[in-house]
């Protein structure tokens, strides 16, 4: 357990449950003369000082943590893993009760790796892009007002594509197809695929259909001008902006991906099969 010099716990600090079933972990650790510090993702008042050094992020809670912590690992380019302390669990593979063994095999080097994409959101002003963030699983346009529709405007490589007239859009990454996408109608993606997924939300026309487009491609996504709807732009799930008429919410594949490390033994479509009740046939039970 010598390969590991500092690794960051990264979760809920609020979550006083979580913390508390891994204090032994940190303990043990520093004992071997590993450094443990802990973080909170959502939390960056000290960031830049925690993460100084650090080797491996350990995400502990639910997927949600672990969206938040995968920013982290992009931010610092650091690996990450993740430990399941909530429902669904598609990002955190590893059981708190396996949490310890796992995490010894982790240190001592033995793990998978696998890189996953993130995406960037910029807003356009008079062809003048700013960044507003970077997301995991998926970027959102959404209606803020109960009741009425919103109208998106999608651009793909500078080629006009459609008016969307529903509750929203969806831009989202291969890891974000088992998200918000599907519960919209769209195809699950494996995550070594170069693909982005543009998926309608709930369309007026039944002709709106989700599509598939490379990594490369640049998406612009515009409010209709004739409607007067305010409507929000969600990254992974935070609101963190407003889209205006006459501005542009330009999307594209960030600069670099992150590494997930996961236990030897781990397979992608067990766990797909898991999570999604595959082959089960819940109607005996």
């Amino acid at each position: 357990m010598t390969k590991y010099k500092k690794i960051v716990f990264s979760g809920n600090t609020e979550d006083e449950s979580s913390f508390l079933s891994i204090e032994p972990l940190i303990e043990k650790y520093q004992e071997k003369g590993i450094q443990a510090v802990v973080v909170d993702p959502k939390n960056n008042s000290d960031t830049d000082s925690i993460m100084e050094n650090a080797e491996l992020i350990v995400s502990i809670g639910g997927d949600g943590t672990m969206l938040h912590s995968a920013k982290l690992a992009y931010q610092y380019d650091i690996p990450i893993t993740g430990i399941n302390k909530g429902r669904l669990g598609f990002l955190t593979d590893i059981s708190p009760q396996e949490a310890e063994h796992v995490l010894d095999e982790i240190l001592s080097g033995n793990y998978k790796t696998e890189n996953r994409m993130l995406i960037e959101a910029f807003i356009s002003i008079n062809n003048t892009n700013k960044s507003i963030g970077y997301a995991f699983n998926d970027i959102v346009i959404n209606r803020k007002e109960t009741g009425r529709m919103i109208r998106i405007e999608t651009t793909i490589d500078s080629s006009f594509i459609n008016t969307h007239e529903g509750d929203g859009f969806i831009v989202a990454t291969p890891t974000g197809s088992t998200a918000y996408s599907l519960s919209c109608g769209g195809p699950i993606l494996t995550p070594e695929v170069e693909a982005l997924l543009l998926v309608p939300i709930c369309p007026h026309s039944l002709n709106d259909r989700p599509m598939v487009v490379p990594s490369s491609s640049e998406i612009i996504l515009r409010c209709d001008s004739n409607q007067n709807v305010s409507a929000g732009i969600d990254l992974d799930g935070d609101t963190v902006s407003e889209i205006k008429i006459g501005e542009d919410l330009v999307i594209k594949k960030a600069a670099k991906s992150i590494c997930l490390l996961h236990p030897e033994n781990y397979d992608y479509f067990d766990n797909l099969k898991s999570k999604l009740l595959w082959g089960k046939d819940k109607r005996h039970e």
